[in-house]
């Protein structure tokens, strides 16, 4: 289930950039603005305890899904914790 929610979403953040007019520009932002998030959250999550491990799949999110991504496995990260 997990996997068709992250496909659909992918598939729907890609359908959104097609139809913007600077999809070029879309797609690096995302890009560029996901891999910051992704480094910002692992600084911080130093600090308070939550660390998102850098793989091919947290890599991914953050290079497909930008901000929105990293959020989302944030979120998982926090429940898996408390859990």
């Amino acid at each position: 289930m997990f996997r068709i929610v992250c496909v659909i979403s992918a598939v729907l953040l890609l359908f959104v950039m097609l139809k913007s007019r600077h999809f070029v520009k879309a797609v690096l932002f995302s890009v560029v603005s996901g891999l910051a998030a992704l480094f910002a959250v692992n600084f911080v999550g130093n600090f308070i305890g939550v660390h998102i491990p850098l793989n091919w799949f947290s890599a991914l999110a953050g290079l497909l899904g930008g901000v929105p991504g990293i959020i989302f496995l944030l979120v998982c990260e926090i429940l898996t914790l408390i859990v």
